[in-house]
């Protein structure tokens, strides 16, 4: 009987029937959590992904229009929320902002329950994203067309221009590490545009400029001085007319300088403005100043209505364009397109400016700021379009040309934001800039000095350089 029963069961050891049944019983929890697990690793990781897609837009949108901690984190929210919608896979939480020097860091968790793991008893998982934007500029050239028109003195508004100038001068020094990496020029614009000492091929400070090659025509014995009063004929303050001296007839109705008033390609030479109406008139040869009493009295001097401060070429020099900034002064009509094609030349890599690089150039950008405080107005005597009584030029034309302007200069890539100052500026002007801005979202209207301000400060802001790292 006991070797009968030893028989059967090493039989039944022996006996292999059914075990692979009990091994994939066995095993297929395993499977099914194994291929679940990959599913939901997977929809882990595009949970991250959109996690981080949303924190990077937010802390971008932030840094740019923002800076103080309460302003950036308010940012952070409303473009977070509308970057991760609550109906998508991944619950958000635990959104939070911290500045740590130039640098904006954001962070954020997200939570989805599983759907294949679970069976693992692994019910939810939770994923973390962290971005930093770093608030630096590099390779930015810019260039200030702003309003010195006579109107600008009402309510001291040149001071608020001032004000607002100095400031995206600092904001954009302050933001870099290396200053060589910011340029920028100042375009004082009212009747003419003042060249000063450049136009003669020399810089303010009686140094040779570029080669030395003036790019305004004097006559003979009429020199360069710094004197905006002066009432010496013989003595030029630096703004220019739009003209050549082959450019005009002084017999004539029509003179017209279009298209070279419009175009950074046309590189002089240009004639020196002089107010003519005071009684110092080019000859008919173009040789010498003739005196004829003027109809005004003296009361008006030959440099009457040319912008006081010397435009600024492109520099790195930020005490430079400060100590311009605060030079600037109050006076004369408001030839906006003509301020707008001479900030396009000293952008320009060609003469008669050369501080620019290279249109197209991957290593920088450019970009103008236009500012006004109301239309574009043709004096009824003396502009940099010469006599009024010798052209049919309207106000309308100079808007045509300032809005051909802003399309050349985007064709070429550059950023264009306009800003009309005061409550004045009328709606038909309004429009000219915003079309003139290379977006709706980069023309500003500021109706008061407090709104120039913060409008200068927030495209500062927006041209710095922003850049995401891991």
């Amino acid at each position: 009987m006991l070797n009968h029963m030893r028989k059967i069961f090493y039989s039944y050891l022996r006996n292999r029937r059914g075990t692979v049944m009990v091994a994939f019983a066995l095993m297929l929890p395993v499977v099914v959590g194994s291929v679940g697990m990959s599913m939901d690793l997977a929809q882990a990781y595009l949970v991250r992904q959109r996690l981080g897609g949303a924190l990077d837009a937010a802390a971008l949108a932030a840094t740019a229009s923002a800076t103080d901690v309460v302003a950036i984190e308010q940012r952070v929210n409303d473009f977070f929320n509308a970057n991760y919608p609550l109906d998508k896979i991944g619950a958000a939480y635990d959104l939070r902002v911290t500045l740590d020097g130039d640098d904006v860091i954001v962070s954020a968790s997200a939570a989805f329950d599983t759907t294949f793991m679970s069976v693992l008893g692994i019910h939810d998982l939770t994923v973390y994203k962290e971005t930093a934007v770093r608030r630096e500029v590099r390779g930015l050239e810019v260039v200030m067309v702003v309003d010195n028109t006579g109107s600008m003195a009402s309510n001291n508004n040149i001071q608020a221009l001032r004000d607002a100038a100095e400031g995206f001068v600092n904001i954009l020094f302050d933001r870099t590490s290396d200053p060589n990496n910011i340029k920028v020029a100042l375009v004082p614009y009212s009747s003419s545009v003042n060249v000063g000492p450049y136009g003669i091929g020399e810089t303010p400070a009686g140094n040779i400029y570029a080669d030395g090659t003036p790019f305004v025509t004097l006559p003979a014995g009429v020199t360069y001085t710094t004197n905006a009063r002066t009432r010496n004929p013989n003595e030029w303050f630096g703004c220019v007319l739009a003209y050549n001296e082959a450019g005009y007839d002084p017999n004539s109705r029509v003179n017209d300088p279009y298209p070279d008033d419009a175009l950074d390609s046309y590189v002089g030479p240009w004639d020196p403005y002089k107010f003519e109406i005071y009684g110092w008139n080019w000859d008919n040869d173009r040789s010498r100043w003739d005196y004829t009493p003027g109809q005004y009295g003296n009361y008006i001097y030959p440099n009457y209505f040319c912008p006081r401060t010397v435009l600024v070429p492109l520099t790195s020099d930020r005490q430079k364009l400060l100590t311009s900034i605060t030079s600037m002064r109050a006076d004369g009509w408001t030839l906006g397109n003509y301020g707008m094609t001479w900030g396009w030349r000293v952008l320009s890599p060609e003469l008669p400016f050369a501080e620019g690089e290279e249109w197209g150039d991957p290593r920088w950008r450019k970009a103008i700021i236009m500012m006004t405080d109301g239309i574009n107005t043709m004096e009824s005597n003396y502009t940099a379009y010469w006599r009024s009584r010798n052209h049919d030029i309207s106000p309308n034309d100079l808007n045509v040309r300032f809005e051909e302007t802003c399309d050349d200069l985007k064709a070429r890539d550059v950023i264009i934001y306009t800003v009309t100052f005061s409550s004045g500026v009328s709606e038909n002007t309004k429009d000219f800039y915003r079309r003139c801005a290379t977006s709706e979202g980069q023309y500003f209207d500021a109706p008061s000095q407090s709104d120039l301000i913060e409008v200068f400060e927030h495209i500062s802001r927006e041209l710095a350089n922003l850049h995401i790292r891991s």
